[in-house]
């Protein structure tokens, strides 16, 4: 089964993710995107925009995880697995982290698609500088 991770410094093309994940064995496909809002409790304002950065090794970092929690939620090897996480300048509405599963059964598809968005989000060392409307900003995920 195909198995895709990636860290993106360029948008996150939906449609083709989306893509990899569809096989004629499939009945469910399940997804997670995540995109930039205009808020945040860590942020004192309105969210104009943010930074993602991230460790020199967080492809590999991001590689590890898919592959861990994929063989902890489908030891059998079913599913089709594909996320990326973008880094770099974001505005609102931007695409920041997309998940997508495909698999046999929605049980599945819908339970390693959110251990994986959990994963990543706890464990991939990526930090988010927020920028506010006021000119100031925050920033968020320093303890990874």
């Amino acid at each position: 089964m195909t198995r895709s991770a990636w860290i993106a410094t360029e948008a996150i093309d939906l449609p083709a993710m989306l893509a990899s994940v569809n096989a004629p064995a499939h009945g469910a496909v399940a997804s997670f995107v995540g995109q930039v809002r205009d808020h945040d409790p860590e942020a004192t304002g309105e969210v104009v925009a943010l930074r993602y950065s991230c460790h020199p090794d967080a492809q590999q970092f991001i590689e590890q995880v898919l592959a861990r929690t994929v063989a902890a939620h489908d030891p059998e090897g079913t599913t089709d697995v594909s996320a990326t996480h973008r880094i770099g300048d974001l505005d609102v509405g931007d695409l920041a982290l997309v998940v997508v599963v495909g698999s046999a059964h929605r049980d599945l598809a819908f339970t390693l698609c959110r251990a994986v968005v959990e994963a990543i989000k706890h464990e991939l060392p990526v930090w988010k500088q927020q920028f506010v409307a006021d000119g100031t900003h925050a920033w968020s995920g320093l303890s990874c």
